[in-house]
């Protein structure tokens, strides 16, 4: 019988104690978790942040009524794009935020006065969110 309440005493210790570790773990992984809000604000407000948050090279596709162009832009080419400031600059510029999936964000930079319309499609790749490609459907 001591035995048996020796037995239950230590496994009762390390039950304990790996559910304190499994839920320390997640609890880790969920804080690096990286809102796309947060990632959004520093990508626009920051050049370096920026371009190390950029697929290079970067897929530029170009649609209109008749053909599709496309091209890739390499990191020497880039030039920094703050499309929160492009849109406080007009009260005809729209940005928006398509939420396609959990790991997808389709941020459309838009202009009704110009028919401007610039598709930046976000990826989340391991945990971090990069701008993976751009769809300009300018009129």
């Amino acid at each position: 019988m001591k035995l048996i309440t020796v037995l239950f005493v230590i496994t009762s210790f390390f039950v304990e104690n790996y559910n304190a570790t499994v839920t320390g773990f997640v609890g880790k992984v969920e804080e690096k978790e990286e809102s796309f809000e947060k990632f959004f604000k520093d990508f626009c407000k920051d050049t370096d942040f920026q371009v190390s948050r950029i697929k290079f090279p970067l897929k530029i596709v170009v649609l209109d009524e008749e053909t599709r162009n496309e091209k890739l832009i390499q990191q020497s080419d880039w030039r920094h794009t703050d499309l929160l400031k492009l849109k406080k600059e007009s009260s005809k510029n729209k940005l928006e935020i398509v939420h396609k999936s959990a790991d997808s964000k389709d941020v459309v930079f838009s202009n009704k006065g110009t028919g401007e319309a610039v598709h930046h499609l976000f990826s989340k790749i391991d945990n971090v969110w990069y701008l993976t490609s751009i769809v300009d459907e300018s009129e």
